[in-house]
């Protein structure tokens, strides 16, 4: 369960100014920091590392390493050169910190493909704390490959990196979906279906029309997100079909952001 922005900010603060008061290590050794930290936070507490007294921005430093926020690492690596004493001590520890991690990731990621049980589950707690948003679609794809408790774990990877990296945050519905093996016969039938569904169905029944019902509106919601889903999770996997296939994925992605916009434009009428 995730905290509120409000609660980790308050604790926060609270910490600067305990550190600011001589109590060293009231944010770099807070574990309820360091584990509800999210980078929508980011804004408000690198603000601290830059103009924070000198032992606030060097526990800072330390906070977001151990938080593996890797979005302040340039600011990090020039501070490394030119802050305080403290404050550069904490960046090279930082800097090392990101260095271990890009070392360990790839070991993570073999141990997760070539085991199962207490190593798996192991190797995946570790990676959700540290795994970085380019890792995303090596995460994915064993997140399609394993099943039950394994790909809860998997789940929690995905997450955790999305938590780090707020821009990702609008694609998660995408994210958590599960991806397909390349099986072109099925993509066929999707393709089809689906084509179908918009260019004949929708365009006969509700495109015409400056209003729709609820719950028709609701039916056609689910299947656009639905179609979003599967080409998100298709786009891999066309390399690996024949080339009409790639023409027939972008016609039906442009035929879902066509009826995407069509349907916002519509006057929702109540059911009865």
């Amino acid at each position: 369960m995730t905290v509120s922005r409000e609660d980790y900010l308050d604790r926060f603060l609270d910490a600067v100014d305990s550190v600011e008061s001589g109590n060293r290590g009231a944010i770099s050794e807070d574990r309820w920091l360091v584990e509800n930290y999210q980078g929508s936070f980011l804004p408000v507490v690198r603000i601290y590392i830059e103009n924070g007294e000198e032992a606030v921005s060097a526990e800072t430093v330390l906070l977001l390493a151990s938080a593996r926020e890797r979005a302040v690492y340039p600011l990090v690596r020039d501070l490394s050169k030119r802050g305080r004493d403290s404050v550069r001590m904490a960046c090279t520890g930082y800097i090392k910190t990101m260095e271990d991690d890009d070392e360990l990731i790839p070991k993570l990621f073999d141990r997760i493909e070539h085991s199962d049980g207490h190593e798996f589950d192991a190797a995946a707690a570790k990676l959700a704390k540290i795994a970085r948003s380019e890792d995303m679609a090596r995460v994915r794809r064993t997140y399609g490959q394993v099943q039950g408790p394994m790909r809860m774990r998997m789940k929690e990877v995905i997450e955790r990196i999305i938590l780090r990296n707020p821009s990702m945050e609008d694609m998660r519905v995408f994210y958590l979906s599960v991806p397909v093996s390349p099986d072109e016969k099925a993509f066929d039938r999707f393709l089809t279906r689906s084509t179908e569904y918009l260019d004949v169905r929708y365009r006969s029944s509700v495109y015409p029309k400056s209003t729709v019902y609820m719950s028709a509106y609701n039916n056609v919601i689910d299947a656009l997100m639905k179609m979003r889903k599967r080409l998100y999770n298709e786009s891999d996997n066309l390399q690996y079909y024949d080339l009409d296939k790639t023409d027939r994925f972008d016609e039906l992605s442009e035929l879902v952001e066509w009826a995407s916009d069509d349907l916002s434009k519509k006057t929702l009428l109540r059911d009865g």
